[in-house]
């Protein structure tokens, strides 16, 4: 929206346009209603097609506002760690504090002894990795963790199949497909983009089929699923390559697609016959790490090859874990 502020039937009441912080993916519109000084209820996206829409959880945002319970200041401990004993000092005192903590450890141990893990939340763009780490680097330097807790397996699986983090296409191109797979994915409650779950809704109205694999049963596949398949937590990878095995040796895979824009096919055609360690990562194999039925993984693998176009979604959950980019890898191919 253009405006930053309109003013409302009420004269005494201004309406700020703003956006919802939650994190979530979605970036959706928020309409906060002020008078005097203090926000009265949130509205949010009433105009044209497409509209961003918030949630409930982004149209409850007062509350967290208003919070009792809500830091405003800083608190420093004065009891002992756990006991929950805290006193209220000024702004002054407490940057003093800080400052002069990170000055006596700079000239004691050196800047690479100050390890900054940066994530914070909903407030990212404020307290996140890109302000603190500037005034951390004019300040002489620091130490930080190697790659992103929330993303670094799909990013990596994303640059080594892609060369890029930028794929994919719009929500609404869903509506397009004859079949949605959606892989540890629950946009019902992460959203993951202003108008997934709408999307998601129309597909369903439309006679898409839409099939959830997931270890829990989420909301999106109450509402959304016409099929949930659970699976063996950290085995998703196993599953996903099984999938492969039925698509390439039942010849279902687009070879000309293959081999004009893709190399490196061989190696990982060897990898799923066992070439390399005597194990092809067949269903039956797959189904004793995953401990979905064989028959299931076939199914799905051939219905997923021959539903064309079809939409394999695979959310970023399963990759958090040690080697977690193999599973990203395995749904990028």
């Amino acid at each position: 929206m253009s405006d930053n502020q309109i003013v409302d039937n009420d004269t005494d009441v201004k309406i700020i346009n703003t956006g919802c912080c939650h994190d979530c993916g979605g970036r959706c519109t928020l309409k906060a209603h002020v008078k005097n000084g203090k926000i009265i209820r949130f509205e949010t996206d009433n105009g044209d097609e497409p509209q961003l829409r918030a949630c409930a959880r982004g149209r409850a945002y007062r509350q967290k506002l208003y919070s009792p319970d809500r830091l405003k200041y800083p608190m420093r401990r004065i009891g002992e760690r756990g006991e929950g004993k805290f006193e209220r000092i000024s702004w002054d005192e407490a940057l003093d504090t800080v400052a002069n903590k990170l000055n006596e450890v700079k000239d004691k141990y050196g800047n690479s002894s100050i390890l900054f893990i940066p994530g914070a939340g909903n407030q990212g763009m404020l307290h996140g990795v890109t302000p603190v780490g500037v005034m951390l680097n004019n300040f002489g330097g620091y130490t930080r963790m190697w790659g992103i807790p929330s993303y670094e397996g799909a990013l990596f699986a994303s640059m080594a199949t892609y060369g890029t983090m930028m794929t994919g296409s719009a929500r609404e191109d869903l509506l397009n497909s004859k079949l949605i797979i959606m892989w540890g994915w629950n946009p019902a409650n992460t959203v993951w983009d202003p108008g997934t779950p709408l999307m998601l809704a129309k597909a369903r109205e439309k006679g898409i089929k839409i099939i959830v694999i997931d270890p829990i049963f989420t909301d999106s596949a109450a509402i959304l699923a016409e099929k949930w398949i659970p699976i063996r937590p950290g085995t998703d990878t196993a599953m996903l390559n099984a999938m492969a095995y039925v698509i390439i040796t039942e010849n279902l895979h687009d070879k000309a697609f293959i081999e004009k824009y893709t190399v490196g096919f061989e190696k990982y055609n060897a990898y799923l016959m066992g070439e390399d360690d005597n194990t092809p990562k067949t269903p039956e194999w797959a189904e004793e790490i995953t401990t979905i039925p064989a028959e299931t993984i076939k199914d799905l693998a051939r219905e997923y090859a021959k539903n064309k176009p079809a939409a394999l979604l695979a959310g970023w959950g399963p990759a958090r874990t040690a080697r977690g980019e193999q599973y990203s890898r395995a749904a990028n191919v």
